[in-house]
């Protein structure tokens, strides 16, 4: 199975960092995740807006929360926390949904989610003091809900190949390539990883 690669916006990068790190991955990721929970729908299109004029493919940039942002602007998709309702919106748009617990999932695909973003798999900084998910129950929601998972929380190069074993449809990551100068590299890494793994 191909990897499907996810990329999320850390809250500590400003929109042009942010900017100068997505295009260096334009040739190797297949979603940019623009997620700024504290931001105003105004504030979010205003990010858009300027990663789309310095090239991001509007149909590879995903927002999360706001269908008026994902609509006005023609993206790929939204992106729904847990609890938010399904919105109306255009079919033409992917529609995900972060997912903690597998009675979630179910729900999550019963409503009509196209992916479901699962974790946190392994211990993630951005998690600090909640346990992971892990890989084995990560096998066990995948057997059981019938719908791509993309896995996130603490992934990098080492552990990849275990959320490809656990047959999951993809990851997203934050940190492993926000902090790195070369991002691109990372991205390759990890495509090579996943493409490598023994299933």
């Amino acid at each position: 199975m191909k990897l499907e690669l996810h990329v999320i916006s850390s809250p500590k990068q400003t929109v042009q960092e942010l900017a100068r790190c997505w295009l260096r991955l334009v040739p190797e990721v297949d979603w940019f995740h623009l997620r700024y929970k504290q931001l105003s729908d105004d504030e979010l299109m205003q990010r858009a807006k300027a990663l789309l004029s310095v090239g991001i493919p509007a149909k590879s940039l995903i927002v999360n929360s706001s269908v008026s942002v994902a609509e006005a602007l023609g993206l790929g998709g939204i992106h729904l926390p847990e609890r938010m309702p399904f919105p109306a919106m255009s079919p033409a748009m992917r529609v995900g949904r972060s997912v903690h617990s597998l009675a979630a999932a179910e729900r999550a695909a019963a409503e009509g989610a196209d992916y479901l973003m699962v974790g946190h798999i392994f211990p993630s900084a951005s998690k600090p003091g909640l346990p992971p998910l892990g890989s084995d129950r990560l096998l066990v929601w995948v057997k059981q809900v019938k719908i791509p998972m993309i896995a996130v929380g603490g992934i990098d190069a080492g552990n990849v190949a275990e959320i490809k074993r656990a047959g999951c449809h993809g990851i997203a990551v934050i940190s492993a390539v926000a902090n790195h100068e070369q991002p691109e590299r990372v991205a390759r890494e990890l495509r090579r990883r996943w493409e490598n793994a023994d299933c």
